[in-house]
């Protein structure tokens, strides 16, 4: 199974004031879309004390109450139409992308749910919420969710899953000043240093793509690296990321408002992420490589052309290659293909086929050789066909 470790989309993604009527049209509009969002925001509060509590997801009593809620979650994760997320993300996969591995999980947990297979539903229901911050953490377009995640304080949380639920819910100060007072605290790198690295990667995605905010990271960066605890590839990678923090907090960055633009401004992104990198997916470009996201993820809404939108999307394949550990597994594969759908003629297309062909190969091999699953050299046998 692929799981996205941090992110993705079932809370209140775009704007809807608190009382809304939901659009009663199958249309795929801005207001349904919002609607049907904040819908399954109200799912998920009904399932959070339940996925978090392995107790009371196996308690009989509570049986009926958690099927429903799985059901209805599906259901209404099921028929949003991606379509309608252009609107804010323009032709971007994010969304689709997210809403499909959404239903799929769903669908997995209430179906092992009505086998029996308690425990596994939970885990994967509980893993379906991670499909939030990718895409929360992608636009600051949208409302927070429409209660008080304070309430929740009853709930075994662990820091990493505290952080991700306040960011899923965009309670974005929050998460923030949360995230701060974990990465500054000695005894959260002594405690979970496991997991100390990926909520210092989840702090700098959130306030560089959400809160634009290079000065306010270069502070708390060395407010962790000057207490002298922090481990050495840490230290390493957060070299590279103060450089390409203080270089941003001296920028006058206009608006991107042509294609000719936004490639240039991401071109420069990637040099200055490979002049800092020791190695190819080095995360000391992560700086450099989240605003390239960011101007990709906004500039897809200005591109008219397939050849320009097969350039983007070959452009964030690129990116998340390297930021795969950020919470999004595979998604470069996505892009990758979808370029190749895009303009399958043009010469990009053919670019885009063979990163994806030596991502696959290698993320199938091992100590025993290399071992692509028949799906996959299907895959990649009908992508070659449109692309001679």
């Amino acid at each position: 199974m692929r799981y996205f470790t941090i992110v993705v989309v079932c809370l209140s993604f775009i704007s809807c004031k608190s009382g809304e009527k939901k659009d009663a049209s199958n249309a795929p509009n801005g207001d349904n879309f919002s609607g049907e969002m904040q819908s399954m925001a109200q799912d998920v509060k009904r399932l959070l004390p339940y996925l978090y509590d392995r107790e009371a997801f196996h308690d009989p009593k509570n049986s009926e109450t958690i099927h429903q809620s799985l059901k209805q979650f599906s259901q209404v994760a099921k028929h949003i139409k991606p379509e309608a997320g252009k609107k804010f993300l323009g032709d971007d996969l994010l969304l689709e992308y997210s809403l499909n591995s959404l239903t799929a999980d769903l669908n997995r947990a209430l179906q092992s749910f009505e086998m029996g297979q308690v425990e596994y539903s939970r885990s994967v229901a509980k893993a379906s919420l991670n499909y939030c911050f990718q895409c929360h953490s992608v636009t600051q377009v949208g409302s927070s969710a429409q209660w008080d995640v304070d309430k929740l304080q009853s709930l075994n949380l662990a820091p990493l899953e505290k952080a991700d639920l306040l960011v899923a819910t965009r309670k974005y100060d929050k998460a923030l000043s949360y995230m701060e007072s974990l990465l500054s605290s000695p005894d959260f790198l002594k405690n979970y240093a496991f997991d100390f690295e990926s909520l210092l990667r989840r702090y700098l995605a959130l306030i560089i793509r959400v809160e634009n905010a290079p000065k306010r990271a270069l502070v708390e960066l060395n407010k962790i690296l000057d207490r002298g605890d922090t481990p050495h590839y840490i230290a390493e990678q957060a070299d590279g990321w103060r450089q390409s923090l203080k270089a941003w907090g001296k920028e006058k960055k206009q608006p991107i408002k042509t294609s000719k633009a936004l490639f240039t401004e991401v071109e420069k992104r990637f040099k200055k992420a490979e002049g800092i990198q020791h190695y190819e997916k080095d995360h000391a470009g992560d700086v450099e490589y989240l605003r390239a996201t960011a101007d990709l993820h906004e500039g897809l809404k200005i591109l008219k052309s397939p050849a320009d939108e097969a350039h983007a999307l070959y452009l964030l394949g690129r990116a998340y290659e390297v930021l795969d550990e950020l919470g999004s597994w595979n998604l470069h594969e996505t892009y990758y293909e979808a370029c190749i759908d895009k303009d399958p003629k043009d010469a990009m297309a053919k670019r885009c086929y063979s990163r994806l062909e030596a991502s696959l190969y290698m993320g199938y091999s091992g100590s025993s050789g290399t071992h692509l699953p028949a799906e996959e050299r299907d895959r990649l046998k009908r992508l070659k066909e449109k692309i001679q």
